[in-house]
């Protein structure tokens, strides 16, 4: 299983990364609607949030989607990144800004990674002891945070929400072990296959090479090879819309678009149809 997920790391990576694109936008949003007289927030403050947000947000995006970055720290610093988002709208925003310390966690379960959760759980629970001292030291909106005061913020702010994170993090948690073990058993049953099913397989997958001209060959293979579409175009110099359109054809003449389940069946005969 380790494998299948590592192999589609780099297509986790890009879609995360589209995701921390639409949350920028969502930020841009709300700075607008400041702008705008709907809410009344400071103009410092909205730049200041729209800065932050650009920095921990678009940077790893652009990184990952722009210069195709995905080695084995890129998600440690895409989760890191959110987390300092989190507290930057807390510090800005105070309570209302308290469900974004749980994006960081959700953001590592895309990975399917125990590591990354805990790493996860421990940078988010971080970020809000970190936040509420500094929010201790100086409230940027008093009128907003109910509590004031260092020993009331951390007793009745700092404490409870941690509390009320590490709850969210149990379920996220859980959700996610349940679906790695879901993913286990069926590889482990793909695994424990009898060499008469394992020929089966293998005689399939040279069938559906026969069904395919020879570009859909070619972007079949690498597609279950690991390769995200973008890895794809790059290696065949085409563009990314034409391979997403070779990809629709082959989804079409096999009768499945399970990519994952295709890298499960298919990609250990790629080398013998290389």
């Amino acid at each position: 299983m380790d494998i299948i997920i590592k192999k589609n790391e780099a297509e986790i990576n890009e879609n995360v990364a589209k995701g921390l694109l639409g949350i920028w936008g969502i930020v841009l949003l709300v700075d607008l609607l400041c702008w705008g007289g709907v809410f009344n927030i400071s103009l410092k403050m909205t730049l200041e949030l729209l800065v932050t947000a650009f920095i921990t947000l678009v940077v790893p995006a652009v990184m990952v989607l722009r210069f195709h970055l995905y080695n084995d720290r890129m998600k440690y610093l895409i989760v890191t990144a959110a987390a300092v988002m989190a507290g930057a709208s807390y510090v800005l925003f105070t309570f209302q800004a308290l469900f974004l310390f749980v994006v960081p966690t959700i953001i590592a379960g895309f990975y399917m990674s125990r590591r990354l959760l805990y790493y996860s759980g421990i940078i988010s629970v971080t970020a809000i002891i970190t936040t509420h001292i500094i929010t201790g030291v100086h409230l940027r909106q008093p009128w907003i945070e109910p509590f004031t005061g260092m020993e009331a913020i951390l007793r009745y702010g700092a404490i409870p929400r941690c509390l009320q994170y590490l709850g969210c993090f149990l379920l996220i948690f859980l959700m996610v072990n349940r679906h790695m073990e879901m993913i286990l058993h069926t590889a482990s049953a793909e695994e424990n296959l009898s060499n008469d099913a394992d020929l089966i397989l293998k005689k399939e997958f040279e069938l559906i090479l026969q069904g395919l001209t020879e570009r859909e060959k070619s972007v079949f293979v690498l597609m279950v090879s690991g390769y995200t579409n973008r890895q794809i175009a790059d290696k065949l110099c085409l563009s990314n819309g034409t391979v997403k359109n070779y990809i629709s054809a082959v989804y079409e003449k096999i009768g499945t678009r399970e990519r994952n389940a295709l890298i499960m069946k298919y990609n250990r005969f790629v080398k013998e149809n290389d």
